[in-house]
């Protein structure tokens, strides 16, 4: 075989007597004296006029019995024969480079300042996992199997839902996507398992629950949440408005920025949104144009009264969980489900266009907005009304007199 097995000069002597340990040929090194081995081993490998030491195997183990170092020095001369030999593989200080948690760590220091603040947290846990379970395992060996194991690992171990293990999944397809388009360190990205989503259907209301519900909220909340209704505006858009966006000559508003936790974000919640502009709604013009013209551009068109400043994200969970309780909703059901969930469904039931309903709500696609056709229980029960067998039977009965 190519290469030969030696002891690193820090450990060529017996710990005991030291001594040398002597070269014993195919059984190894051994103390005269004392008898004992050294406890680590290294490979001096001839390659390409180069001669890399080697000190642990493809995974980090370092070689601590002679055994261990005999198979790997078996194994490279496979490689040199198959012609895959990789030196970077197997030194050390190369190696380290193409350790999943050296990569995963440069990765979240990336991508972290780029993420919405209110999702950082998630993202960094999404990391932390796929860290500490693969490790030192090298980048450029990952298989197929690496990403059913770790799927079962995340199974077994935590107590995660489909949609969790999901979006865990994802993050890790997203960080080997970037090792292979931006950084080239690997060809091919292993195939991910499909991992099936039962999703719930979106809860909502009619419009004669939203009236109801408005009549008894809080005066101070009426402004910001009717916006909210009439808009099809997710809450931390809404929060974000400022006087600014709005148009009083054509009548319009663009939403174009959100909050993310307590961070105002001069960008929409979702990786592909753009600024949407939108019509205001005649019942809320008269509100919206009084605090643009009473106020500074960079004032937020909606304010806690309470505060004076922006609303924040507690604020109105508070008084929509106190709503809840006082009308009996039940605990599940969000503020975003009786505004942004409700406008979108009333619109689609009432006979407008999933295209003009997408506009509205400023989805990147139509088929974003489907999920809001749903069938409206109280237009099927008008619609089977107009069927009827007691008149089928009148007709035959006249049918027969007739004939």
């Amino acid at each position: 075989m190519k290469g030969k097995i030696r002891v690193p000069f820090r450990n060529s002597r017996c710990p005991k007597c030291g001594q040398l340990f002597e070269d014993i040929g195919i059984k190894g090194y051994v103390c005269p004296d004392c008898l004992t081995v050294p406890d680590r081993y290294c490979l001096d490998i001839p390659y390409r006029g180069q001669r890399p030491r080697i000190f642990s195997d493809k995974q980090g183990r370092p070689l601590d019995t002679f055994n261990r170092a005999f198979d790997l020095l078996a194994h490279i001369n496979y490689e040199i024969n198959d012609r895959s030999f990789d030196p970077s593989k197997y030194v050390k200080s190369e190696q380290k480079e193409f350790y999943v948690c050296t990569q995963l760590d440069s990765y979240v220091d990336k991508k972290t300042n780029s993420l919405a603040p209110s999702y950082q947290t998630d993202f960094k846990r999404c990391a932390r996992l796929a860290k500490e379970f693969f490790n030192t395992k090298d980048i450029r060996e990952m298989r197929k199997i690496d990403i059913l194991n770790y799927e079962d690992h995340l199974r077994v171990n935590f107590s995660f839902s489909n949609k969790t293990i999901k979006n865990i999944m994802d993050v890790f397809k997203a960080f080997l996507n970037y090792l292979k388009n931006d950084l080239e360190m690997i060809t091919v990205v292993p195939k991910f398992p499909d991992i099936e989503i039962n999703i719930k259907p979106i809860k909502w209301f009619s419009q004669e629950a939203q009236i109801g519900i408005f009549e008894i909220m809080p005066e101070w909340a009426k402004p910001i949440v009717s916006f909210m209704m009439l808009h099809g505006c997710r809450p931390s858009e809404a929060r974000a408005l400022k006087c600014k966006n709005v148009d009083l000559r054509s009548k319009s508003i663009t939403i174009s920025a959100t909050f993310s936790g307590t961070v105002y974000r001069e960008k929409r919640k979702g990786k592909k949104s753009r600024p949407v502009t939108i019509p205001i709604h005649p019942e809320l013009y008269g509100y919206i144009s009084s605090r643009v013209k009473n106020n500074l551009p960079e004032s937020f068109l909606f304010v806690n009264p309470h505060t004076g400043r922006a609303f924040g994200k507690n604020g109105l969970g508070r008084m929509w969980a106190r709503l809840r309780t006082k009308t009996g909703i039940s605990e599940d059901v969000r503020l975003y489900d009786a505004t942004r969930h409700s406008y979108g469904s009333i619109l689609v039931n009432n006979g407008t266009s999933i295209y003009k309903v997408s506009k509205l709500m400023g989805h990147s696609s139509v088929k974003m907005t489907e999920k809001y056709a749903h069938v409206d229980m109280e237009n099927l029960r008008y619609d089977i009304e107009k069927l009827s067998l007691n008149r089928q039977q009148t007709v035959i009965k006249e049918f027969s007199l007739a004939k």
